[in-house]
């Protein structure tokens, strides 16, 4: 499924949306609230490295912790977990796309990247989804502690539209992580082995991907997994 970004004017409050980082490595998330603003979720403490794709204008200018943005004034700087920025702070000049919902198991499959849709529904209306995004922002909590691979902005864009902790990006490294470990660990070095682990690294992690965001969907769910 060949990934389509849209125009900026197309956006509802309420949409879940994402841009690519690094030569798309990840993805970073967020809920569009309207009036050019997104609320998403970032590091917490420290000071906030993800400014590795910027171009070097753009980093000398952030090298000051008292940066702010003109529009917005968030400040890239500071890692301070929700956080609402406009729309250029948020995709940093990088193209931007719609996270879809309701999908069927095999446009999941045939999605380019892990972290784009989900065979889940949105249980919520887009109004109430600003709310739920905007409740976090102003609350002491916000969305707890940013780990990388539990509890990241990918966790917190699904978790306003569904309900449900849980992101795919995530799941897919870790469960690559598992494979590769088993099958470079069970078996002898060699050009066919090698090349069967890649196989399952490009396929058999897509359908445990797949197995995974269907079981978490439509069952209960307490967020302990691989």
């Amino acid at each position: 499924m060949k990934l389509f970004s849209i125009d900026e004017s197309s956006l509802q409050a309420g949409d879940h949306i994402y841009s690519f980082r690094n030569a798309h490595i990840y993805s970073h998330h967020g809920i569009y609230v309207g009036e050019n603003r997104v609320i998403h979720f970032t590091r917490t403490g420290g000071n906030n490295d993800d400014d590795d794709d910027d171009d070097d204008h753009i980093k000398k200018i952030k090298k000051s912790s008292n940066y702010r943005c003109e529009d917005c004034g968030y400040n890239p700087k500071k890692r301070i977990g929700v956080v609402k920025s406009c729309l250029d702070c948020f995709h940093k000049g990088h193209r931007l796309f719609r996270f879809e919902y309701g999908v069927s198991s095999k446009k999941f499959l045939l999605s380019r990247r892990t972290g784009t849709c989900s065979t889940g529904s949105c249980i919520y209306s887009l109004d109430e989804v600003v709310r739920r995004a905007t409740d976090m922002l102003n609350s002491v909590e916000g969305f707890g502690d940013y780990i990388l691979l539990e509890n990241n902005c990918e966790t917190f864009a699904v978790f306003c539209k569904t309900g449900k902790r849980v992101s795919l990006q995530a799941f897919s490294m870790k469960n690559k992580g598992v494979i590769a470990f088993k099958d470079f660990t069970s078996q002898s070095f060699s050009l066919k082995n090698t090349a069967r682990t890649m196989f399952n690294l490009a396929v058999r992690q897509k359908f445990d991907t797949l197995r995974y965001d269907i079981r978490v969907h439509q069952q209960d769910y307490d967020g302990d997994d691989r």
